[in-house]
């Protein structure tokens, strides 16, 4: 120190900090950049099962990785150390880039999670080693500024990548920043080798990687995957608590242990540790959620919320700076600590009561930077403490487990307030949409962040585009629908594997089937609640084939005379007027029975019947020619005169007459002795005149009894002409009704096809139309529900965060109040 300024760092001193802050900066980065970027990797690789072990194989190895290269740094040149940890990082960085499916992603994840954790661990140690502990404060909170930074600007950073180049780049933006921190460390950072060496404890690092990575997994897991009672979730902690005790039993008994628990003894590394355990829950309660809150409930996009975070960082920036200058000046750090944790517990407190929906903007952002400047100083200030008191031999692993306190203190405060978000979340969502399976008694409620709510537009927006998709058909649509796990059960239901058309063209066949007869697609048709009564009404059981039945046998009860059947004939709109014009009422029985009546009229002498029958077409030939105009009256009068004249003539000599007359059977005996007898001559006049009278007098008779066997002839011809007309008319009647039915069945198959034609055209432009206006419905309330949700959440997270920074500042009240080693200047720069 000259005149108690600090002195002025070395070039080399300078660049090296600058490699080794760039290499935080990635290590820093990666932990959340890749967030925004998995729905695009999922989408690309196509594994959704494994979407969680993307982040967790990398928090996994970067939580085991930071203490075990902590003790290498104590045992190896740190130099060298650094730039395996910066080359290791470099290629999981390009692996990951180059993954061409998630099982290569989530193993080059891990490479990058190791190489990650040992940045973290050296970066810090590094800086112990090259400055005393009072030096630190000030390039500490450079450090602290650092993690502040890569935190907001991550997520955005990340979907800016994703979105204008493509998720490659998420990773292959490590390679040229991670090249230029390699050029600064390769040239200008000093060996840094340790005093002597000493054994490397392999036992304790496999017993270190048996008892952290189950208690991670434990709390990745638990009430997300399985449930926390579940006994993957128990036999996880048992199985971490069996390699806790083993861990602890083995470093107390090895000569050179993995980490020196006897730093333990120590006060200040052993509260600051315990303090960074708290203090790692709270900031992130205090930034890994609030996009969230900016996304859904302000409705900022994910671009600007970004931007709106950066009040945040630049609090975060300024406390850790300002927190380590100011402790570098003063000397000491408690004071600061007590300060920083105070003003940090009661903004806690202020937003767990203030925050609201309805908080303006401008004051969140406000309350945002403060809460920034309150975190600040702790980020820090633990670590400068927990190392003010270590031998410079246990620097490194001392570091490392100070880091590694406060990840596995946020890996379980996250797992709580993740636990906290969802509660709040399904609780909100539960009250709107109760049917949904997480409201569901036992139901285990997944505290992922992912798809809850952070671009809820989009996600609605994709949503639509394959409904609609799977509903015109899109079979790829309708299996990403269907394997799809934030869809409800119920949306799954209603989509069926080639959409309308398919539905449709199901209806169809089944609508032709039930049509021609078939009975178990009648019934299916009325039973399929979404078909329209329109058409069921449409369909009578048994078809057209039946509905024929019933016409055929109504029209031969018709033919038969049946005079309801006829009645019922000429009533019904679906026979032909043809068919109706050729049954003819009372049947053929009925027509019979009125053209014998017109008959026997004609046959008694009735012109009118004569001539109407003469004229009728219908009327059988061989009847019109028994007929003769006056009748049977007419024809025995004209029977009697020529039976008269041929008398005269025969009784004046006319042989043939004679002949004709006795040849008769018919004619009456009287006159035949007459012939046989003729009188005499002069007493013919008088014979013929009696003849005539008598002749006269049996007209009426003859009339009678001619009339009498006409109409007895007549009516056996018609009988037997009726039973032929009637067999023939219904032998037309059947032949006719099988083209009759087979023309009315075509075009009924026509009209039906291109009513659904135009109902499934309409459909296609509706139904899309309504399951969208629905879907923006549902996404108002979800929008709504997650509001609520999101709030009572980040409330609650809030009061949780308060709660960790209370256990933390009991902490840093029981730490002793020493000054900090050292003055200001490099301790060394090279051995």
């Amino acid at each position: 120190m000259t005149n108690g300024k600090p002195s002025r760092m070395s070039p080399e001193v300078r660049f090296t900090l600058i490699g080794i802050t760039l290499g935080l900066f990635l290590a820093a980065l990666d932990q959340t950049i890749v967030s925004t970027a998995m729905p695009k990797i999922i989408a690309d690789l196509k594994g959704t099962e494994y979407y969680a072990w993307v982040t967790t194989s990398y928090l996994l190895a970067s939580t085991v990785s930071a203490p075990i290269f902590g003790r290498l740094t104590e045992l190896f040149s740190r130099k060298s150390i650094l730039l395996v940890a910066v080359g290791i990082f470099l290629l999981g960085s390009a692996l990951s880039g180059l993954s061409q499916n998630m099982a290569e992603l989530i193993l080059f994840r891990g490479v990058q999670g190791i190489g990650g954790g040992a940045l973290f661990a050296l970066a810090l140690t590094t800086l112990a080693v090259l400055f005393p502990p009072r030096e630190r404060g000030r390039l500490g909170g450079l450090f602290g500024a650092v993690f502040g930074l890569s935190s907001a600007v991550g997520p955005w950073l990340g979907g800016l990548l994703t979105d204008h180049l493509s998720w490659h780049w998420v990773f292959y933006i490590n390679m040229p920043v991670g090249a230029v921190a390699l050029w600064f460390i390769l040239r200008y950072m000093p060996r840094l080798s340790p005093e002597h060496r000493e054994g490397f404890d392999y036992p304790g690092a496999l017993l270190l990687v048996t008892w952290t990575v189950p208690l991670m997994l434990a709390f990745s897991w638990g009430g997300s995957t399985y449930p926390w009672k579940s006994p993957e979730i128990l036999g996880l902690l048992a199985l971490s608590l069996l390699g806790l005790l083993l861990w602890v039993w083995t470093e107390l008994k090895v000569e050179h242990p993995l980490f020196d628990l006897s730093v333990f003894r120590i006060p200040t590394f052993s509260l600051a540790a315990g303090a960074s355990f708290f203090y790692g829950p709270a900031f992130l309660g205090a930034v890994a959620f609030l996009p969230l809150y900016l996304q859904v409930v302000k409705g900022v996009s994910a671009s600007a919320s970004g931007v709106t975070v950066l009040p945040l960082t630049l609090g975060v920036i300024l406390g850790s700076v300002g927190g380590g200058t100011l402790a570098s000046r003063l000397g000491r750090y408690k004071t600061i600590l007590i300060g920083g944790s105070l003003f940090l517990l009661g903004l806690f407190v202020l937003l767990h009561f203030i925050l609201e929906a309805s908080t303006p903007l401008g004051l969140v952002v406000f309350l945002f930077f403060l809460l920034g400047l309150g975190l600040g100083p702790s980020q820090s200030l633990l670590n400068i403490v927990a190392q003010n008191d270590i031998p410079m031999q246990r620097i490194g692993s001392a570091t490392s487990g100070v880091q590694f306190a406060r990840q596995i203190g946020s890996t379980m405060g996250l797992a709580l307030l993740g636990t906290v978000l969802a509660t709040s979340i399904n609780q909100a969502l539960c009250r709107v949409f109760p049917e949904s399976a997480s409201c569901r008694p036992g139901a285990v409620v997944q505290r992922t962040t992912e798809g809850t709510g952070l671009d809820l537009d989009k996600s609605f927006k994709d949503l639509e585009a394959r409904i609609t998709a799977a509903l015109k058909g899109d079979e790829a649509a309708y299996e990403e629908l269907k394997k799809d796990q934030n869809l409800p059960e119920e949306v799954k239901k209603n989509l069926v594997k080639g959409g309308l058309p398919a539905q449709f063209a199901k209806t169809k066949a089944l609508l032709l089937a039930a049509l021609e007869g078939d009975p178990e697609a009648w019934e299916a048709v009325q039973k399929d609640p979404n078909l329209p009564e329109a058409f069921k009404a449409r369909l009578p059981k048994g078809g057209l084939p039946e509905t024929f039945r019933e016409t055929e046998k109504t029209l031969e009860a018709a033919l038969k005379g049946d005079p309801k059947a006829w009645e019922a004939v000429q009533k019904d709109p679906n026979i032909p007027q043809a068919y109706k014009a050729r049954i003819p009422k009372g049947g053929i029985p009925g027509a019979f029975a009125r053209m014998k009546a017109l008959v026997y009229r004609a046959l008694e002498g009735d012109e009118a019947a004569y001539r109407a029958l003469v004229l009728d077409p219908r009327v059988p030939q061989a009847l019109k020619d028994r007929l003769s105009p006056g009748g049977v009256p007419k024809g025995v009068e004209r029977a009697l005169a020529a039976t008269y004249a041929l008398l005269e003539k025969a009784l004046q000599g006319d042989e043939k007459a004679k002949a004709r007359l006795l040849n008769d059977p018919r004619l009456d005996p009287r006159l035949k002795t007459l012939l046989t007898s003729p009188p005499p001559p002069q007493a013919l006049p008088q014979a013929l005149a009696q003849v005539k009278a008598g002749l006269e007098a049996q007209k009426p008779r003859l009339v009678a009894q001619a009339l009498a066997e006409a109409k007895k002839q007549v009516g056996l011809n018609l009988e037997k002409a009726e039973q032929k007309a009637l067999s023939e008319a219904l032998s037309a009647l059947k032949a006719g009704l099988k083209e009759v039915q087979k023309k009315a069945l075509e075009e009924a198959r026509s009209r039906l096809l291109s009513a659904l034609d135009q109902a499934e055209g309409k459909a296609l432009k509706t139904v899309p139309q309504e399951v969208v206006k629905r879907l923006e419905e549902t996404k108002a309330r979800l929008q709504e529900a997650l509001i609520q949700g999101i709030v009572a959440a980040e409330k609650g997270i809030f009061l949780y965060s308060a709660f960790f920074v209370f256990l933390s500042l009991l902490l840093v009240l029981g730490m002793p109040d020493k000054e900090l080693r050292g003055g200001f200047g490099p301790q060394r720069l090279a051995e």
